[in-house]
C-alpha cells in the first residue's frame, strides 16, 4: 500500500485531476470530496512538495479592492515673520530659559504677515445670512466705555451690531405711520373731491332753493327800508346765494356797515344788519344843522340841533353828542360837503383824527370837542372847560405832556393853554379868587353872576 502511495494511487475518496505532463512543467492535483482544500504536504522523495488534502475551513472573504492614497506633497514650510518687538531668541529658546511674554505691537489693528494666506490658497469667506436685515453697518471703531461695555464675540458673530432687531422694528413702524398718514391723505383728497362735485350737482337744485328769506331790523333800519332797498333775485337757492350783491343793495343806507349772513337749511336765509357805530357829532361853521359820522370814516346823516333860549349853537351840540355818546366837533369850514354814505376825506377831520390816535387814553377821555377851523389850527376843550390850543398834528405825545404839567401845576386856576410850540408853551389863568374854570363847549370862563373874567397870561417853558 506504501509502494502504491508512492506510485500516486490517490487516497480513498479523492479524485485526481488531469494536468499537464511533468514534460511541460505540469503538476498533478487531487481535489478532495466534500470541497476539501489542498495544502502542501512534506516533501517527497523526490524532493518534490505533496499535495495534501486539509480540513474544510469557513469560505473565505471576497478580497476588497484597496486603493492606495498617495499623500500629497507637503508646501515648504515659510519662515514665520517676527512680531514687531519681539526678541530674536523667542523663535529658539535656550534650554531651561523661561519663555519671555510677547510685546505688545505698536500698531494693534494690524495684523503679522504670518495669518495672511498664502497668494495661491484659497480664501475662506463666512457670510451671516442675517446681515443686511435692518442692520447697520458694523463700525470699526471701537464702543464708548471700551471692552467693558462690549458684547461678547459670540453673540456678535457676522458683523451685526445687537439690537439690530429693534432699529428694524423701528423702520418698519416708521414706514407703517408714513404709509398710514398717505392713505389719511389721499382718503380727505378723495372725500373733498366728492363733496365739491356734490357742492357743483345741487348748488342751483330747487331741493334747496331760498323760498323764505328774513331781514332783522336794526335800530336806525326799518322794515321799510329793508323792502326799498333789498331785492332777492329769481332762482337763489342756499348754496348759490350772492351775498356780496345783497350787501351792496342794503348799504345803500348809511346806516349798514355789514350783512351776515346764515343759512337754515333748507329754505330759509337769514339777513342780519351791522350798523355803523357812531364816531362824532361835526357842526359846519355856518348854519344850525350837524352830521354824524360813522366809525367807518363815512358820513351817515344830518341831525338839526335845537337850541334853547340863551343857549350857544356849540353848546346845544355839546348836549346833543353827549346825548348820543359821541365826540362833538365844531368849527368846521364850509369847504366840507358832507354826502351820506360817502367818506368823510377833508384834512381838518384828518388832523383831528391823528390826535385823538396820538393821545394817550387818559387824556382822551378828558376832551368833550375839538375846533376844526383849520388842519393848522386844531384846539380842544376838556370837561373843566380849559381850552387848549394844538396847532398841526405834530408832536403830539410832547404837547400832551405840556399841557398835563400845566393842569398838574395850576389846579383849578387855567382857563386857557397854548402848546403850539411845546418848548415854549403859555397859560392864561383866572385873576380872582372868585372866578372858577368855565364850562362847556366854547370854554369860557364864568364868574360870580355868570360873567366872564379877566385873566393873566403866564409864560412856561418845557425845560423848567
Amino acid at each position: 500500500m506504501a509502494d502504491q502511495r508512492k506510485k500516486g494511487t490517490p487516497r480513498k475518496g479523492t479524485h485526481r485531476l488531469s494536468a499537464p505532463s511533468p514534460a511541460r512543467g505540469g503538476r498533478s492535483m487531487s481535489m478532495p470530496r466534500g470541497g476539501a482544500s489542498l495544502g502542501r504536504g512534506p516533501a517527497g522523495p523526490s524532493g518534490k512538495p505533496r499535495l495534501s488534502a486539509k480540513k474544510p475551513s469557513a469560505p473565505a472573504r471576497k478580497p476588497s479592492l484597496a486603493v492606495k492614497r498617495t499623500p500629497a506633497p507637503k508646501a515648504a514650510a515659510r519662515p514665520m515673520a517676527r512680531p514687531a518687538g519681539a526678541h530674536p531668541s523667542a523663535a529658539h529658546p535656550r534650554q531651561g530659559a523661561k519663555p519671555r511674554k510677547p510685546i505688545a505691537s505698536q500698531h494693534p489693528n494690524r495684523r503679522s504677515a504670518a495669518r495672511k494666506p498664502a497668494s495661491g490658497s484659497p480664501k475662506l469667506e463666512l457670510k451671516n445670512p442675517f446681515v443686511g436685515i435692518g442692520a447697520k453697518k458694523p463700525s470699526s471703531k471701537p464702543a464708548a466705555g471700551g471692552a467693558q461695555g462690549s458684547a461678547p464675540g459670540f453673540l456678535n458673530r457676522g458683523g451685526a451690531p445687537i439690537g439690530s432687531g429693534a432699529a428694524a422694528r423701528e423702520q418698519h413702524q416708521k414706514e407703517g405711520r408714513i404709509k398710514l398718514v398717505g392713505g389719511v391723505a389721499v382718503l380727505i383728497c378723495v372725500l373733498g373731491l366728492a363733496a365739491l362735485v356734490a357742492f357743483f350737482a345741487l348748488r342751483d337744485s330747487a331741493l334747496f332753493s331760498a323760498d323764505n328769506v328774513i331781514i332783522e331790523p336794526s335800530t336806525h333800519v326799518s322794515d321799510a327800508d329793508i323792502s326799498n332797498l333789498l331785492t332777492v333775485p329769481d332762482g337763489t337757492t342756499l348754496l348759490n346765494v350772492d351775498l356780496a350783491n345783497l350787501e351792496s343793495q342794503i348799504k345803500r343806507d348809511p346806516w349798514v356797515e355789514s350783512l351776515e349772513l346764515t343759512r337754515e337749511f333748507p329754505h330759509t336765509l337769514r339777513l342780519t344788519i351791522k350798523e355803523q357805530e357812531l364816531e362824532a357829532f361835526v357842526v359846519m361853521s355856518s348854519g344850525s344843522l350837524g352830521w354824524y359820522l360813522g366809525s367807518g370814516g363815512s358820513w351817515i346823516e344830518p341831525a338839526k340841533i335845537a337850541v334853547a333860549d340863551g343857549q350857544s349853537i356849540n353848546d346845544a351840540a355839546l348836549q346833543k353828542a353827549r346825548s348820543e355818546g359821541v365826540l362833538l366837533i365844531t368849527g368846521v369850514p364850509a369847504t366840507v360837503d358832507p354826502q351820506a354814505g360817502c367818506a368823510a376825506t377833508d384834512d381838518v377831520l384828518a388832523a383831528v383824527d391823528d390826535f385823538r390816535n396820538g393821545f394817550s387814553s387818559d387824556f382822551s377821555s378828558m376832551i368833550v370837542s375839538y375846533d376844526a377851523s383849520s388842519a393848522d389850527a386844531i384846539s380842544c376843550i376838556l370837561e373843566n372847560g380849559v381850552q387848549i390850543s394844538l396847532g398841526s398834528a405834530t408832536n403830539i405825545s410832547a404837547k400832551e405832556q405840556v399841557a398835563q404839567a400845566l393842569l398838574d401845576k395850576y389846579p383849578g386856576q387855567i382857563t386857557y393853554i397854548n402848546v403850539r410850540n411845546p418848548s415854549s408853551a403859555s397859560v392864561r389863568r383866572v385873576g380872582s379868587e372868585d372866578v372858577t374854570q368855565g364850562s362847556g363847549a366854547d370854554g369860557q370862563a364864568a364868574g360870580a353872576g355868570g360873567q366872564s373874567s379877566a385873566s393873566s397870561a403866564d409864560s412856561y417853558s418845557s425845560e423848567g
